[in-house]
């Protein structure tokens, strides 16, 4: 039962993945205009201009919000998870699977945002989404993706399944193969769905990635579970 035990490295990691999904997250709300949009269901009369105010102060309230909130929120549903791995073993496990995954995504969608925001694209002459071809949205996806992989086998190893192979050039071969394979299934998925709207920015930057990141993610749990940090047999 010790080693389903909440420990104080446990809460600290669930806090560091708690950080890197509420900066990745407020980066999608600033890139998204989800200020804007708050601030306009805020404004007390519509039919008026939104108010530069009424943003600032929308704006100002996503920091605790997501930078305080996110990683509390995390924090205490992994505790929860604990408690329910008294009865049931596998929650914990499962759970940081969970969390890491969507620190994933986060850092995914996040970079991916970033990217595809006006001023990072204007680095390669773009000055609008309209303007953004195939391969520079191939380009950016994968860029995303690659950083996600990284934070992927960094705490899949050490905190999920705490693997203890020794061999990590071995190991890291296979987990970036999987990975690999989960690239083209990720990437190859968003340039399908993001087509069905490619002008959408909400589309583009959330919805199309959404689903490429299930499909991937269905990929590496099997992958990562079964093979590459698989706990060896002891003889």
């Amino acid at each position: 039962m010790n080693s389903f035990r909440f420990r104080t490295i446990d809460a600290i990691i669930i806090l560091i993945l708690g950080e890197i999904v509420g900066a990745a997250f407020f980066a999608i709300a600033r890139v998204q205009g989800l200020d804007v949009v708050v601030a306009g269901l805020l404004q007390p009369q519509p039919e008026f201009e939104i108010s530069p105010q009424t943003i600032s102060t929308v704006r100002l309230a996503f920091i605790p919000l997501f930078f305080l909130g996110v990683p509390i929120a995390a924090f205490v549903s992994l505790l929860a998870a604990f408690f329910v791995g008294r009865r049931f073993p596998v929650i914990p496990q499962v759970s940081k699977f969970i969390a890491v995954g969507v620190s994933n995504t986060a850092i995914d969608w996040g970079i991916l945002n970033l990217l595809l925001a006006p001023v990072a694209a204007s680095l390669f002459g773009i000055t609008s989404l309209a303007q953004l071809s195939q391969l520079h949205r191939a380009v950016f996806k994968g860029i995303s993706f690659l950083f996600a992989t990284l934070n992927s086998y960094i705490w899949n190893k050490t905190w999920t399944f705490k693997s203890k192979e020794k061999k990590l050039g071995k190991e890291a071969i296979q987990f970036y193969l999987f990975t690999a394979i989960g690239l083209l299934i990720n990437v190859a998925a968003f340039s399908i769905f993001q087509g069905f709207a490619s002008e959408n920015k909400f589309w583009v930057g959330i919805l199309a990635p959404g689903f490429a990141t299930l499909l991937s993610a269905v990929w590496d749990f099997f992958s990562y579970k079964l093979i590459v940090f698989k706990p060896k047999q002891e003889d």
